[in-house]
Order: C-alpha cells, then sequence, then structure tokens
C-alpha cells in the first residue's frame, strides 16, 4: 500500500480465497441476507487477488474494472452497486476515481464462488484505502464489518472474508449467528476437519447457463422454499454435530444431501433448469462406487454449477489421487483438476 502526496494515488492490495458451502445458502430476503443459515470453509490455492488505486476528486464516483488485465465493463454495474450500499462505512466512496485490477488463480464463473474470493478481496482493499485516508476510523470490529461490507457484494462473499470454517446466518445453535455477517467457528471443529483436501473436478468452464442471482430470485415462490429451509437448519445443527465430533460419515451424509438437494432445487424451480452436466452425474456414480468399494472416508459437494468438489482427510491422499487420476481427471474439460484444501492459516 501506499500514498503519493504529489498525484494523491493510494493503492490498497488484498486477497481472499474462494470458499466451498457444505449447507448451502439459497434464496434472499431484504439487502443480501439469507434466508438459512450456511457452513462452509475456505480454500488454500484458489484465491482471488485485487489491487485497488483511487484518486480523490470532487466528480461522483467514477470505477473502472480489469479482470486479468483486461477491462471488464460487465461487472461494473455490480461494483457501483457495491460502492453505493457501503458508501456509508467508506466515505470515500462518493466521489472520486476508482481502479480496481483482479485476477484468480481459479476459472471464474464456473461455480467455484468466484465472486465471493473477489468481493472479499474488493471489500478488504476498500476498507485499507478508507484507513489510509482516515486513520482515526479505525474500528475494534474490522473483521465483522469487511465481512458485512463483502455480504453486499455477494452474499458468500461474507464467508471469505476470514479463514476456515465459518458460518453465516442466525441460527438457534450459534447466538452470535448473523444475517449481516459471517462468523469463524474454526474453535468447534475437530483435528479431523482441519487438514480436508479439496479437489476440484472442473467439468465445465465458463459462464453458467443460469447465474446465481437469478437462481436466489427463482427461490421466493418456489413451492419447496419452506421446507428447503426446515432442511438447512436440521442440516446446520446436524453438522456442527459432526465437526465437532469428528464423525466424517455424519458430515458425508449432510454434504451429499445439500448438494443434490441444491440442483434439485433448481430442477423444480420455474423455470426449471440444471447446471449438471452428464459428466457430473458419471462422476458422482464413480465416486460413490470406488468409496463403497474401499471404504474410504470420501464424500463430494456441488455449488452452483457441473464442477464436484471432492473432499477427503489428506491422509487418504496416497490411494484417492491416482483414483482421481485415473478416473475422473477424463471427465474434466482439458482434464482439469484443482488440487485445493481447506486454508486455515
Amino acid at each position: 500500500m501506499e500514498v503519493s502526496e504529489h498525484i494523491k494515488i493510494i493503492k490498497a492490495t488484498a486477497s481472499a480465497p474462494s470458499n466451498i458451502a457444505i449447507v448451502k445458502y439459497w434464496g434472499k430476503k431484504g439487502v443480501q441476507e439469507p434466508v438459512n443459515p450456511s457452513i462452509s470453509f475456505t480454500l488454500s490455492k484458489s484465491v482471488t487477488n485485487t489491487t485497488i488505486s483511487y484518486q480523490p476528486s470532487e466528480d461522483k464516483l467514477d470505477i473502472r474494472f480489469l479482470f486479468e488485465g483486461k477491462s471488464k465493463d460487465s461487472f461494473v454495474p455490480k461494483l457501483q452497486q457495491l460502492t453505493s450500499r457501503i458508501s456509508a462505512f467508506l466515505p470515500f466512496l462518493e466521489k472520486g476515481q476508482l481502479i480496481i485490477e483482479s485476477s484468480n488463480t481459479f476459472p471464474h464463473s464456473s461455480g467455484i464462488a468466484s465472486s465471493a474470493s473477489s468481493m472479499a478481496a474488493i471489500s478488504k482493499a476498500l476498507f485499507d484505502v478508507q484507513i489510509q485516508l482516515s486513520p482515526e476510523c479505525l474500528r475494534d470490529n474490522k473483521d465483522q464489518l469487511i465481512s458485512e461490507m463483502a455480504r453486499l457484494g455477494s452474499g458468500s462473499a461474507c464467508r471469505s472474508t476470514q479463514k476456515g470454517w465459518v458460518l453465516w446466518g442466525q441460527s438457534a445453535e450459534i447466538a452470535s449467528a448473523s444475517d449481516k455477517f459471517g462468523i469463524g467457528i474454526n474453535q468447534q471443529v475437530h483435528g479431523n476437519f482441519m487438514s480436508l483436501q479439496d479437489t476440484i473436478l472442473v467439468i465445465r468452464k465458463g459462464a453458467k447457463s443460469v447465474s446465481s442471482t437469478v437462481g436466489h430470485q427463482l427461490m421466493d415462490n418456489h413451492p419447496y422454499r419452506e421446507g428447503r429451509i426446515h432442511q438447512a437448519n436440521k442440516n446446520i445443527k446436524k453438522l456442527l454435530q459432526a465437526l465437532n465430533s469428528g464423525d466424517f460419515a455424519m458430515f458425508a451424509e449432510v454434504c451429499e444431501e445439500e448438494a443434490l438437494s441444491l440442483h434439485g432445487l433448481m430442477m423444480s424451480s420455474s423455470p426449471a433448469y440444471t447446471l449438471l452436466a452428464p459428466e457430473s452425474l458419471r462422476a458422482i456414480k464413480r465416486i460413490k462406487k470406488f468409496r463403497d468399494h474401499h471404504h474410504l472416508p470420501l464424500t463430494f459437494t456441488i455449488d452452483a454449477g457441473p464442477n464436484i468438489h471432492l473432499i477427503y482427510p489428506k491422509a487418504q491422499s496416497k490411494i484417492i489421487v491416482p483414483f482421481i487420476e485415473e478416473h475422473l481427471k477424463p471427465l474434466c474439460e482439458n482434464e482439469e483438476v484443482i488440487y485445493d484444501e481447506i486454508s486455515i492459516k
């Protein structure tokens, strides 16, 4: 970070990881608040890196966005919405020129929570700019505020502003849980779940046929809306029990029920749609067959896209990785597989 007195350009850099939800957030209320709580963990290698340059002026805020070195005007309306929503927290966003440069270490718009890591990194960097402009505005609740700002850009982004296991959304299980920001729950998680591997099968790259924003909107009048809210709260309780006790079998049960329920909600929306590819289903079948044959602690989840996250303890890598390379990698576009793991530091 640096401040130039001569040209009045303030710079800040930040990075934030993608996260993978085990209990899914699907459906909104109010301004970017969830209709049900969710729990995720952040990844180590799937990261968004962001640099922000801000030049104060008396003109209305002007935003330029570059993704991986190229202008991406289609993302500017989302950034305008974010800056408008968080200007009450960061007053400098009312005027001036803002240049935001971002890059990912993983494919974007493919259901690997690129909007979450992007908005989290941007929120961190914007907060840094405000601190440079007004050091006196340092707040005791910095982490909470950054999480809340990130949520206003992309709901799940509030789970990418801190490392490890994060709960977002009011829950009867944890009194401090909130719809406005994510809270870390690493202290409640058994060691068995602090070294998980997340191997991402990139079944399809590129933008999804139906965005997550539209998917959330379709939950407003979904026939299974209330049932889904009940299911999610039930699974939050069950997942917290599994995380606390180290019970992988219970963890896997929640993992897969949530993944398949998410896509079931999509297929029963009006209009109905599916984001799964034929190769996604073939991969699931192979995963289950391999797991049952070898009696391994191996499970999977899927976000809003066709790509599959294989989750397993690091200790099982020697037997699981060869299986991935031989039987699952050929199902992926350009045989792309991302070997990632939980990020807790």
